[in-house]
């Protein structure tokens, strides 16, 4: 299995199919195989070597919280030759002294870039749902200011017009007056 660099800086299983009568890789291959791995999620049997490290692991003799200690009897690499990267595969950086599925390298080190992987985009997406909630709070708070200033300045307008309207009647029956008299007084 070969990994390359995406266009993301992060590391993506490259197909080794290749295009019937070419000597190249059809462009579209990789990305079908890079849309069935998210599709399909993990299997088991097909992405895992099927041993596991071997644990000891002891009965905790303590009353309050959890304490757990495991003893490794295969050897562990003590730095990671895998990082987690931005895909939505976990993503390898192959060392010169060992590639990610080499005969060595124990089957649980996939699994822990998995869940480190599916942590760091769990954290991202959780990062992108705050933002986009803020983004979100903080446009309806402007939308409400606006609206609070238009309704403002529109009452303001109605109070005038209404003003100028009594104003006006009031010149209006002064004119009427001045110009019908009332009506002489009856005995």
């Amino acid at each position: 299995m070969k990994f390359e660099k995406a266009p993301d800086d992060s590391w993506v299983r490259k197909a080794e199919r290749q295009a019937r009568g070419h000597d190249q890789i059809h462009p579209g291959v990789e990305e079908e195989v890079e849309i069935r791995e998210m599709e399909d999620g993990l299997d088991p049997q097909r992405d895992f070597e099927q041993r596991g490290p071997k644990l000891d692991i002891p009965p905790s003799h303590q009353s309050e919280g959890i304490h757990v200690e495991a003893t490794f009897f295969e050897p562990m690499m003590i730095e990671p030759s895998f990082i987690a990267g931005p895909s939505s595969q976990p993503s390898f950086t192959e060392l010169p002294s060992q590639a990610p599925h080499a005969p060595d390298h124990p089957p649980w080190m996939d699994l822990s870039a998995q869940i480190s992987s599916l942590g760091t985009r769990m954290e991202k997406l959780a990062v992108v749902h705050d933002t986009r909630f803020y983004s979100m709070e903080d446009r309806i708070d402007q939308y409400q200011v606006g609206f609070t200033s238009q309704f403002e300045h529109l009452v303001q307008r109605i109070e005038r017009l209404e003003s100028r309207q009594e104003s006006q009647h009031e010149e209006m029956m002064a004119y009427l007056r001045s110009v019908f008299p009332p009506p002489p007084p009856q005995p």
